[in-house]
């Protein structure tokens, strides 16, 4: 071979190499996952429906094969694990309610510390995203202390009360049980209080552990509730922002930089299309209640009044602790209020939320 072949050829071996090597790294995977079913709560149905596909979508046009692995039910992670195993890299993106982690996302539950909130998860969607805007403390933290980027919020739709007894005021529920996860069962008035989740539920209000479950009506129905408990109330609690979207930081870094503003962009609306799902969820899940047998009611404004009068302390409680912690828990909450009140809701009482004692 002349020396000119040899250099053609050397020339054209080298750009099929870094040909070979450009295409190689923008071969991406990521392992996505949850506590929950997929089919059984919001942030599940949006993250199959939107989330997972607009992101593999737009990485196509991007130049750059992703793959997303999905994984809910538990299947890496309990519903008390995502956040841990997002942070060690068992999952790459985690999916985790904020219930589930009363210490490390203490002021983060603020939507929980306020019962009665907007019924509306747009409006709720909107306030907190401002709240989480006003003060950033409330998603750097996980890259400084927890080995994670936040990504985005999920809400639930507007909570009620499923029950295996009919009832009308706060008077009925006196010596009854009722379960909730974490923060709601401060919410629960005349009821005794009992911690679970909906992964054991069924079971739990079948063989009489409790008497009803703090739940909304989509996912009375989806996790099959309505077969040992034919009533549910629509008490008003409201939507609630209970689920954040984080990615392991190590795994963050490694991603190409146009992956990055892929996913921060697609997660933020991935907020909005979960918003929407939450509405369709809570209007189809009654229905569904209704089709199935079960009563539905609505409780007065009367009696929810009357309800969070008795636990209007609470808020004002959780603020002050979370100062005691170090957190601007009287400014986050004072400001999450003004937002939603601004947006017009109103609250059935006064939640007065003092000012952190030096």
């Amino acid at each position: 071979m002349s020396k000119l072949g040899m250099r053609v050829a050397i020339v054209s071996a080298a750009l099929v190499l870094t040909i070979s090597v450009a295409h190689a790294q923008q071969k991406v995977s990521l392992r996505l996952g949850s506590g929950h079913p997929v089919q059984a709560v919001e942030y599940n149905i949006a993250a199959t429906k939107y989330l997972v596909p607009e992101m593999i979508r737009r990485a196509k046009e991007a130049g750059i094969d992703l793959t997303i692995q999905e994984l809910h039910g538990g299947t890496v992670a309990k519903l008390t694990e995502v956040f841990e195993a997002t942070r060690d890299g068992l999952l790459d993106i985690g999916l985790w309610a904020t219930v589930f982690e009363p210490t490390d996302a203490f002021l983060q539950n603020f939507n929980l510390y306020l019962p009665f909130n907007s019924p509306d998860p747009l409006k709720v969607t909107h306030a907190t995203r401002k709240t989480f805007q006003q003060f950033p403390e409330l998603t750097t933290v996980f890259e400084k202390k927890h080995n994670q980027k936040f990504l985005g919020i999920a809400c639930v739709g507007n909570y009620g009360l499923g029950t295996r007894m009919d009832w009308n005021t706060v008077e009925d529920l006196k010596g009854k049980k009722i379960a909730g996860a974490g923060a709601n069962l401060r919410w629960i008035a005349g009821a005794t209080p009992v911690a679970s989740n909906l992964n054991e539920a069924y079971q739990s209000i079948q063989s009489g552990v409790y008497d009803g479950y703090i739940i909304f009506p989509g996912s009375w129905h989806s996790f099959k509730l309505h077969e040992v408990g034919k009533h549910f109330m629509k008490t008003d609690f409201g939507a609630m922002m209970l689920s954040m979207v984080t990615i392991n930081l190590d795994k963050w870094k490694s991603l190409p930089p146009a992956l990055q503003k892929i996913i921060i962009e697609v997660t933020q609306q991935y907020e909005l299309e979960t918003a929407k799902i939450c509405q369709d969820f809570s209007v189809t899940g009654e229905a569904a209640l209704k089709a199935a047998g079960v009563t539905v009611k609505q409780l007065s404004d009367t009696e929810k009044a009357k309800w969070c009068e008795i636990i209007k302390d609470f808020p004002n409680a959780m603020a002050q602790e979370a100062a005691k912690r170090g957190l601007p828990g009287p400014q986050v909450m004072s400001f999450y209020i003004k937002t939603i009140e601004e947006m017009g809701h109103k609250f059935p009482c006064k939640y007065d939320i003092k000012a952190a004692a030096n």
